[in-house]
């Protein structure tokens, strides 16, 4: 649930190339070995779609990353919100936001994977209906181990009014 006063103010939209060094930012913020400038610049070109951001007051806070695989694969590479921002339902906006437009793309499944001591997350990811799958052993730079996980994606929303 995003906090009331943020709630007014938050818009999710796609992300531009003006967007990169601010998405960057909050990158080097949240991961021990965030992805360099020039990868982010090349995942926005690959996926103009599905690169969403959030926004509150003209500034960037956060930020999703999806790739499709196949046409029904949605790889969600990345989500991150900047510190000041965090649990306080951005990362549940932007995940929110990315299936409904993997759902309207086609996706089938989104796939994820993360850090097997990031609780935070995979808590959350659990509460969006996100299921674990597997461990890979040593994933991340660092060797710490990869919790994958995944979501089936509904054809409908069973509590949508317009597809019952």
């Amino acid at each position: 649930m995003l906090n009331s006063n943020l709630r007014e103010k938050i818009c999710i939209r796609p992300a531009r190339e003006e967007d990169i060094n601010e998405i960057f930012n909050i990158e080097v913020q949240s991961f021990k070995d965030p992805y360099p400038k020039s990868l982010l610049r090349m995942l926005l070109q690959m996926s103009r779609e599905t690169f969403l951001i959030a926004e509150s007051d003209d500034k960037i806070i956060g930020y999703v990353i999806l790739l499709i695989r196949r046409k029904y694969l949605g790889h969600i590479l990345s989500l991150a919100v900047a510190p000041p921002y965090r649990r306080k339902g951005v990362a549940t906006a932007l995940l929110t936001s990315i299936e409904a437009k993997a759902r309207k793309l086609g996706v089938k499944v989104l796939r994820l994977e993360v850090r097997v001591s990031n609780k935070i997350a995979i808590n959350l990811y659990l509460k969006l209906g996100f299921k674990k799958a597997y461990q890979i052993p040593r994933y991340y730079r660092d060797n710490e181990d990869a919790l994958v996980m995944f979501k089936i994606l509904t054809e409908k929303n069973k509590f949508d009014c317009e597809n019952n």
